[in-house]
């Protein structure tokens, strides 16, 4: 995976298509959309980000904003992403000899999708999450850590 952005439109017998595919090398963080706890308020009590979460939004709104488009993406969106977090020490030779291989530790799909989701809609990259008609995940190690965003404006 090269470090680009890119963003098109394809004219192909009526049918535009607009993609926004980017690749933003970093070491990702682990915490998730999950990282919460209970705080008392007065007499009532409500969830709150740990710490650790507030510091991964904070990351991810950092690396994010720079691949920020000029225009939200409005309508139905596919969207794919594919987090690449680093091999362990105790990664064998054969895995990392391919360069890549399935994570299958924490933190889960959906919550890593989750929080990064928040964070494309909190940048405009696309005006609301429920925005995603399809939603692709990938949980990968990888000789390049980082992630991978792919934005494509479905046909109505």
């Amino acid at each position: 995976m090269s470090n680009h952005i890119a963003l098109f439109d394809i004219e192909d017998n009526e049918v535009s298509e607009r993609c926004l595919e980017f690749f933003a090398p970093c070491d990702p963080p682990t915490s998730t959309h999950q990282a919460k706890k209970i705080v008392k308020a007065g007499r009532f009590s409500k969830l709150a980000d740990k710490p650790e979460l507030r510091n991964a939004r904070e990351f991810w709104t950092g690396l994010l904003a720079q691949y920020r488009p000029n225009k939200p993406f409005d309508g139905p969106v596919s969207l794919t992403l594919r987090f690449c977090y680093p091999f362990p020490a105790s990664a064998t030779k054969k895995s990392r000899m391919y360069g890549h291989a399935w994570k299958v530790t924490r933190p889960d799909c959906s919550n890593a999708a989750k929080t990064v989701e928040d964070i494309l809609v909190a940048l405009l990259f696309m005006s609301d999450d429920n925005q995603v008609a399809r939603l692709v995940v990938e949980k990968k190690l990888s000789e390049a850590p980082g992630l991978y965003v792919c934005i494509e404006k479905l046909k109505d």
